[in-house]
């Protein structure tokens, strides 16, 4: 933060952290002018114990509970007289008798890291988040009715305030070099940012923090992920339309998905459904009536409807690089098909049939893998052949195959032999999910 003297009587710090590392003296707040000179220090681990500690000019004690390592945790410290306290989740841990702050300008003003140095003292490995300075000592009564809940930036005595707002969560962020203060009793400190990446995915860069609203995907505005992030954060969502949005599709801009919130726990997004043969070519596989051509689940599972591709966009909406799962079901919903996890960093629109390193999580139906003339054990790949979209071997023989480039079939060709099953040759429709 810039220069300036911040402290010279009653204040309270607060912060959300969330510790990755007890990594010595780890750093929440260290306001001074070098290693004890007139600093003002909270630490959210004393040496790499897990608990917090407060220092003012020289004087220091620590908390009486821990933090939770890979938690969320609420820290406060108030400075009241001469009675200092910490509280943890918004209790008081501790008290201590201080010195006042000096009335002075102070001119290393760090969030996350040391006055002493990182050679001492490492930076923060953590997350933060709603981070406030005021000039009261906050009671514990004022700290628990407000600090699961972000502040409109007016609030008396509120001096410094970040609520870390900024940036695409776990986007491309090199763009921005600062944090706003919104506090606007304050002195707009806004905070420049250091060391930090800002386009490694979540690893230092905005992420989603405690007190952030999580997103329903009901309107535009509220916009989610995926179907997966939307049913982990809403267990009561039902099958249907949702809106999402990612940083790698259409800059970002929410778009409209169907979501099966039911199966095997729920939180899939439909990439595409098949029920009419005609029309189906090479490019349009993976990319067909994008713009959502449903309006209910009915259209979603009638074959009377479009049919529909967002394949292109699968990669982007998986859970993970590896360890996703795909759901591939056939004429009726969960029969002729099965739900899988890919064990490795797989591709929807791979190009060759490569992908075979999957598991076979839950069958729906009575069918065996094959070779040839049914479903095989890979991933379905992208292939310029009768078979755009098969979990075949090669262009020579195409069951086994989500979309057909070659007509006569209804709407493609799925299963003539299920290894001692029940074939399904015709199947009339097929829908094709990703988690």
């Amino acid at each position: 933060l810039p220069a300036g003297v911040y402290f010279n009587g009653d204040f309270t710090i607060e912060c959300w952290v969330y510790p990755k590392e007890f990594t010595h003296w780890s750093r929440i707040l260290d306001f001074g002018n070098g290693a004890n000179n007139n600093v003002v220090m909270l630490a959210y681990t004393v040496a790499t114990s897990g608990f917090p500690g407060f220092h003012v000019g020289g004087t220091q004690f620590t908390s009486n509970t821990a933090l939770k390592l890979n938690e969320w945790n609420h820290v406060a410290a108030t400075l009241s007289g001469n009675l200092a306290t910490i509280y943890i989740n918004g209790v008081a841990s501790g008290t201590s008798t201080f010195p006042l702050p000096a009335n002075v300008v102070r001119n290393n003003n760090f969030i996350g890291r040391s006055n002493w140095g990182t050679a001492a003292d490492p930076d923060a490995n953590a997350i933060f988040d709603d981070f406030r300075i005021w000039n009261v000592a906050r009671t514990q009564a004022q700290i628990q009715a407000n600090m699961n809940n972000e502040l409109t930036g007016t609030e008396t005595g509120l001096l410094v305030y970040f609520p870390f707002n900024e940036g695409v969560v776990c986007g491309n962020n090199t763009s921005i070099t600062s944090i706003t203060d919104i506090a606007s009793a304050g002195g707009a400190s806004n905070a420049t940012l250091n060391g930090f990446t800002l386009n490694n995915g979540c690893l230092s860069n905005f992420t989603t923090g405690v007190l952030d609203s999580k997103p329903n995907g009901l309107t535009a505005a509220t916009a989610g992920s995926s179907a997966f992030q939307i049913k982990r954060d809403y267990p009561s969502s039902t099958d249907g339309i949702y809106w999402i949005k990612n940083v790698n599709i259409n800059s970002n801009t929410p778009f409209k998905i169907y979501a099966d919130m039911t199966t095997d726990g729920g939180g899939w997004t439909l990439i595409m459904k098949n029920s009419n043969s005609a029309g189906w070519d090479y490019q349009n596989a993976i990319s067909l009536n994008t713009t959502m051509p449903f309006a209910s689940t009915a259209d979603a599972i009638s074959t009377s409807t479009a049919n529909y591709s967002i394949i292109a966009l699968a990669d982007f909406i998986k859970k993970s690089a590896s360890g996703f799962q795909y759901m591939i079901d056939a004429t009726t919903r969960r029969s002729h098909g099965g739900i899988w996890t890919a064990n490795g960093n797989y591709s929807f629109v791979k190009t060759d049939n490569s992908q075979t390193n999957i598991t076979l999580n839950t069958k729906f139906g009575n069918w065996n893998y094959v070779n040839d003339n049914g479903i095989s054990q890979r991933m379905p790949w992208y292939q310029n052949a009768c078979g755009a979209i098969t979990t075949d071997d090669g262009p020579n023989n195409w069951w086994g195959t989500l979309v057909s480039r070659c007509s006569g079939w209804i709407p493609t060709p799925w299963i003539d032999d299920a290894g001692g099953g029940t074939t399904n040759p015709n199947p009339g429709i097929l829908w094709y999910w990703v988690r």
